[in-house]
């Protein structure tokens, strides 16, 4: 897997070799974020944010995949929260081989439990993976408008696409394949 855009273009982004149609967070492993739709929300987001300056939070990290391509774009900080222990060494090899380890920051826990405990820092952007067939879209829901942020992406099954009503955000959504992305945008 490579960065598709910014100074890290063509950048390596070290991953766990699993097979491709597993749901990550099963034993099997995990389903990364494809080039093609990583690109196709890269261009809908290039034309929301400007990514200079911006601080990031990836959530269900996986490979750091999302929280790199922020950072190649000019993003100046971005938190990473995963729970696997071989995921979080590939995002810190990853890191350390683009030279950005003073960038980030990398939590290794539970999205909901980083959520609750989480003094409700700001961030610009907020990108949420979970795995497909997750349970508690509504707890984590809950806790994403607790914390500050302006504009938050949810990559989910199509399942999950219609399931909150959220009037003070304009809502834009995108499908690549099977990959569907919610995108909130906090009204100004």
């Amino acid at each position: 897997m490579r960065i598709i855009g910014g100074k890290f273009r063509s950048r390596k982004v070290h991953s766990s070799a699993e097979p491709k149609n597993c749901v990550r967070g099963s034993i099997s492993g995990y389903r990364p974020t494809t080039d093609r739709a990583r690109e196709t929300l890269f261009n809908v987001l290039n034309n929301i944010i400007d990514f200079e300056s911006t601080e990031c939070l990836d959530l269900f990290a996986g490979s750091g995949a999302i929280g790199f391509e922020f950072l190649s774009r000019g993003a100046v900080r971005c938190d990473f929260v995963e729970n696997s222990v071989k995921q979080l060494f590939n995002i810190k090899k990853t890191a350390d081989e683009l030279g950005c380890e003073d960038s980030i920051n990398i939590y290794e826990e539970n999205v909901l439990g980083f959520l609750k405990r989480s003094d409700k820092k700001f961030y610009d952007i907020i990108f949420a993976d979970p795995p497909y067939g997750y349970e508690f879209y509504n707890e984590l829901m809950k806790e994403i408008l607790n914390t500050g942020f302006s504009i938050f992406v949810l990559e989910h099954a199509g399942e999950s696409a219609g399931m909150f009503n959220l009037n003070d955000f304009d809502v834009v959504r995108k499908n690549v394949g099977l990959t569907n992305f919610t995108i909130l945008i906090r009204k100004d």
